[in-house]
């Protein structure tokens, strides 16, 4: 087993983590805003949203074990079977095992939360919104921004960028693959619930990418410091990939918002008007494409927290 191998298994691993930790975020926040349980439908809706969660929160846990095994392998000079010792070592000699440690922590009690949730609740308890806030921020502890401190300006900045990231792929993902084929075949009766998530949905996104573009600024100048390592340095182009994916997905989302969900908004407003069928596929049809350029994105990140700070090697 090679170095290559490795750094590839860890990449895996991080963008795996990414994409299950925002899925974990746009079930709970799409559960928030549609199964109230007042109809077969919305607790039909609730079920599959909290499978999703259960489901992403374990796979974002598995990742995270496996991207933390798979580096203290990379660091110790070892294979991934032999690295239990290197493991133990990293988790009580480094602050980056500690950060790793209480992120896993918080995690795990996202998953046991989620499976303790009565069948009766329609909605999730505090506890597992602090889980993830601190998994975010355990996150952020042992990342790059670190180097400033812990609990510095630079980690609450990069724990915002973390939160509205996730919350925007999250949200464009859930709705993508759990919630779109709902609404299709939602009956007359929820054509204003359609509606008031299809509004959340676009208002969240919205604020999100607003979050997501002022961190990433000061994250990307932070991290690059001069113009020249934007450019010259393997960090700095990363960041740049990065970049121009989360502007074409905003350019889809404009879309869906300022075209396609107007139309969409009065039909599902109008009780008089036939079920927006067509209209309910092209909004999803952009938000499929949407999701899949979001995705890449969260590969992006993974390669970037990855990557050493220019003038750092």
């Amino acid at each position: 087993m090679n170095d290559g191998f490795l750094g590839l298994l860890r990449l895996v691993a991080v963008a795996i983590q990414n994409v299950g930790f925002a899925v974990v975020v746009g079930a709970l926040l799409s559960n928030q805003w549609l199964a109230r349980g007042a109809s077969t439908w919305q607790d039909d809706v609730g079920r599959r949203l909290l499978v999703t969660l259960r489901v992403a929160s374990i796979v974002s846990l598995l990742a995270t074990a496996l991207s933390f095994w798979a580096h203290c392998a990379l660091m110790g000079d070892t294979t991934l079977l032999d690295a239990g010792p290197a493991v133990w070592s990293m988790l009580v000699g480094t602050g980056f095992g500690h950060a790793w440690l209480v992120g896993a922590a918080f995690t795990l009690c996202i998953v046991v939360l989620s499976f303790l949730r009565p069948g009766s609740e329609t909605r999730f308890p505090i506890a597992i919104w602090v889980a993830l806030a601190g998994t975010a921020l355990a996150r952020s502890n042992g990342g790059h921004p670190v180097d400033a401190g812990l609990f510095s300006l630079p980690v609450w900045i990069d724990w915002l960028h973390l939160l509205a990231i996730s919350a925007w792929v999250g949200l464009v993902l859930v709705t993508t693959y759990v919630v779109m084929p709902r609404l299709l075949d939602a009956p007359g009766s929820e054509r204003q619930t359609s509606a008031s998530f299809v509004q959340s949905l676009s208002d969240a996104a919205t604020y999100a990418l607003i979050v997501l573009f002022s961190t990433g600024a000061y994250n990307g100048w932070r991290g690059v410091n001069t113009p020249n390592n934007l450019l010259e340095s393997t960090y700095g182009q990363v960041l740049l990939l990065k970049l121009v994916l989360v502007l074409m997905a905003a350019v889809l989302g404009g879309h869906n918002r300022f075209f396609e969900m107007p139309k969409l908004m009065t039909a599902l407003e109008s009780p008089s008007a036939a079920q927006p069928i067509g209209l309910l596929r092209r909004f999803g049809l952009v938000l499929h494409i949407e999701s899949i350029v979001l995705a890449g994105v969260l590969m992006v990140a993974a390669v970037l927290v990855s990557s050493p700070l220019p003038g750092t090697m």
